[in-house]
């Protein structure tokens, strides 16, 4: 077993350098500011990512498996006024800790894995969220963990790492997986008050890992591509038993908003493996135009984490009436987390921010891409600067799509601390709107948000 400073320098390239986790939970206050916040912006930027707790084992490690340590930055009045990162208490971290298990609205047998991979505000409370048959975590403002939650009662089993909110209600669209269902998904609708309100059970050729959905003004889509529960390597103990099963066909569900499982419309696709949509929407002509970021495979030779490649950017145009499509590569530059203005999610889009990554997810440059122009945009602030995920955040009284900000974590590799950047979205490659200096290094980690204080009244 290793420690920290060990793990940094490990063989285990999901452990090493920025991806290696923090060993302590900090507060810090009157953050340090160049540049001006916007006095509109009164909020928390939020961000999740695995920190694994304790002793590690660096030959079994997988990066999906570490525990969930959110960041966040308090930001009102033009002032940062505090930063906060805490473990997300489930079983394992409260014990590790020396503390009592989390308040649960479930039985002590049920499923729960780390929250580690999104946090999102809804109804009034902050969720920390994983994929995989866990139930969501809620924490309080001050990011303290509150309880393992079923969403009063209304939680079948299964959550997600990627609710879509539906811009024009509010509801959160979910695809949830759990291998204890077997061949199965489950679409799930969480209406505004925090309850679900809608289940639909999807039976398919196999158990793939569903990482994320999209939406658009008709369709859910529903990814069932070949990275497949593994029974064999469960029953082995391997800790992440999902492989590459380069026999399973590759297809996009398209799923009637408001049908049923037998109403869905299967569209083959070539091989591939998608994380995360940019966005969907439905073309004039009856097809669903899909941009999202590409993977060739998925844990095939490595077992670790995400390293099979370097993924793009490409468009697929599906045809609900043919079952085929037509594919197109938008930008071969490397990248991933793609995000947007998300009041044009399921709409649309000319606008979408990745942040641009080298082998083993590690970060690099930020990057803007028109879809319209099929022009780039990349940010690039020298080389001891690696980005996360940007979060596009619209400005009051907005008058185009990219009228807002861009905000991201930025790692220096010199002072070994992190940075949150807030940019101009039109000004992308000029001086920034602001820079929060951080007291902390945040590891290379995996999704979050900018949650206005209105979203958690």
């Amino acid at each position: 077993m290793a420690t920290v400073s060990e793990l940094r320098k490990s063989s285990n390239p999901f452990l090493s350098g920025n991806l290696a986790p923090v060993d302590i939970e900090t507060t810090a206050f009157d953050l340090r500011v160049t540049g001006k916040l916007p006095d509109e912006l009164t909020g928390r930027y939020l961000r999740n990512g695995p920190n694994p707790i304790g002793q590690v084992n660096p030959d079994s490690y997988h990066w999906f498996l570490g525990s969930g340590m959110v960041h966040g930055i308090r930001i009102n009045d033009g002032k940062a006024e505090w930063y906060r990162n805490r473990w997300v208490r489930d079983r394992n971290v409260a014990k590790t800790l020396g503390e009592p298990a989390p308040q649960s609205d479930w039985p002590a047998d049920h499923a729960q894995f780390a929250s580690n991979t999104n946090v999102i505000g809804h109804a009034g409370a902050t969720w920390a969220l994983v994929e995989g048959g866990s139930p969501p975590i809620e924490m309080n403002y001050e990011l303290e963990t509150v309880r393992v939650s079923n969403f009063a009662n209304t939680l079948p089993q299964a959550f997600s790492a990627h609710p879509k909110r539906d811009p024009r209600t509010g509801e959160l669209h979910v695809m949830a997986y759990w291998w204890g269902w077997g061949n199965q998904v489950q679409y799930l609708v969480v209406g505004v008050d925090g309850k679900v309100r809608r289940t639909i059970d999807i039976s398919l050729p196999g158990g793939p890992m569903m990482h994320d959905c999209a939406l658009t003004e008709k369709y859910v889509l529903i990814f069932d591509l070949p990275c497949l529960f593994n029974l064999e390597l469960a029953m082995s103990g391997r800790s992440f038993p999902y492989i590459w099963n380069v026999d399973y066909a590759a297809r996009v569900g398209l799923l009637p908003r408001e049908g049923g499982a037998s109403d869905i419309k299967w569209v083959e696709i070539d091989s591939c493996y998608i994380f995360h949509p940019l966005n969907a929407y439905d073309a004039p002509d009856g097809t669903v135009v899909l941009d999202a970021v590409r993977h060739d495979k998925m844990f095939d030779v490595e077992q670790r984490g995400p390293n099979e490649g370097l993924p793009t950017l490409d468009r697929w145009v599906l045809n609900p009436q043919t079952g085929k499509a037509k594919q197109e590569r938008i930008d071969d530059r490397p990248q991933e987390f793609p995000r947007m203005n998300e009041s044009l999610l399921g709409f649309k889009n000319e606008f979408g921010y990745f942040a641009g990554i080298s082998d083993v997810f590690n970060q690099a440059d930020l990057i803007k891409q028109n879809l319209a122009s099929r022009t780039t945009q990349v940010r690039h602030d020298g080389a001891n600067f690696g980005y996360g995920e940007p979060v596009f955040i619209e400005r009051e009284n907005s008058k185009s799509e990219d009228d807002g900000y861009v905000m991201a974590l930025r790692h220096n590799t010199q002072t070994d601390l992190s940075d949150l950047i807030v940019l101009d979205a039109q000004d992308f490659c000029g001086e920034p709107v602001a820079v929060v200096s951080l007291p902390a290094r945040v590891p290379n980690g995996f999704h979050g948000n900018w949650v206005a204080d209105a979203q958690h009244e």
